[in-house]
């Protein structure tokens, strides 16, 4: 499968073994957008409009896997997208057209002339190219801004770099995104993100303890390497099947239980019945309380409908900005 369409998004998977080159002088932009943070939109948002502009195609391209994993591995992240996300987000912000990379070994000893001459410029030829101003690509990052200058001027195409993003004098990164999420500083990593955090997950079976306390649940199994965010419960919004929900889901081991394994489990409101395997999108609003240990079922019974009526007051009262539908 070397391509598909995502919603009204066209992703091509390789572009080593498709050739693009009917767009004609293509707006393009390229980078790993672990998260699709702000940062990342303000590049995607001069990408869309000098495509406008100049009426031709803007072309988004990404990789997969996150190349740490296979430059250093021991030192690889935990992503806050995966692959899946990360195309929802794109196509979100109105991006039709995505090319995704694989990043292989092969891929990692390119040099940064042989990566933009075989790929780059040979398949898809771009007039205009936007990239953030610590941008780097090929062997070891060799291939940063000044490189870039100098192939814009060889080669006839125009280079814009995009200064990074400071909120109240912090730069936006995935980084301090992934910092934010484990330390429990949910808030703020949602607001550097600019949207919901995204949990997309596959049901697996579960012990039915949820239904028997009158809040079923979907127990998720989610991508190797995904980033959880810290324990505790959150507020969420939610697509199963097709169709919007809203709910609550608790990230942690089932401590009243004595487990101490660490689950992922969703109650989604007013949804009748639960289905025994499928895929659910998660969007996570907010955070609503820590983890607590409870003297027995009947206490934490009590509790979770406590917090649903926490979560149902916030999603009434708009405590959650900007809600993904």
């Amino acid at each position: 499968m070397n391509a598909i369409w995502t919603g009204n998004m066209h992703v091509c998977f390789d572009i080593r073994k498709v050739d693009l080159r009917p767009f004609e002088k293509p707006v393009v932009t390229l980078g790993t957008f672990d998260g699709v943070h702000l940062g990342h939109r303000t590049i995607i948002s001069r990408l869309l409009d000098k495509a406008q502009k100049r009426e031709t195609k803007a072309v988004v391209v990404t990789y997969e896997p996150h190349p740490q994993r296979v430059v250093s591995p021991q030192d690889a992240p935990e992503i806050l997208t995966t692959l899946e996300e990360k195309l929802e987000l794109l196509r979100s912000l109105g991006v039709q057209e995505t090319v995704v990379i694989n990043f292989d070994r092969q891929l990692r000893e390119r040099s940064p002339q042989e990566f933009l001459g075989e790929l780059l410029l040979a398949r898809l030829d771009p007039g205009y190219l936007v990239v953030g101003d610590d941008h780097a690509f090929g062997k070891a990052r060799a291939g940063r801004i000044d490189f870039l200058r100098e192939a814009a001027s060889q080669y006839g195409f125009d280079l814009e770099v995009v200064s990074a993003l400071c909120v109240d004098g912090t730069r936006i990164s995935s980084t301090r995104i992934r910092r934010e999420l484990r330390e429990g500083e949910f808030a703020n990593a949602r607001s550097w993100l600019g949207h919901p955090y995204p949990i997309f997950g596959t049901t697996v079976r579960g012990k039915g303890r949820g239904k028997k306390l009158g809040y079923p649940t979907l127990n998720l199994k989610l991508a190797e390497g995904k980033l959880l965010p810290k324990d505790g419960v959150y507020g969420v919004s939610a697509q199963l099947e097709g169709e919007p929900y809203r709910g609550m889901m608790y990230i942690g081991p089932n401590v009243t239980f004595d487990e101490h394994e660490r689950a992922v489990e969703v109650h989604l409101f007013d949804l009748q019945g639960i289905p025994s395997s499928g895929q659910v999108k998660v969007w996570m609003e907010g955070w609503v309380r820590a983890p607590r240990k409870f003297a027995n079922a009947n206490g934490l019974m009590d509790q979770l409908k406590s917090d649903e009526e926490t979560v149902r007051r916030m999603f009434e009262t708009n405590c959650f900005s900007g809600m993904q539908k």
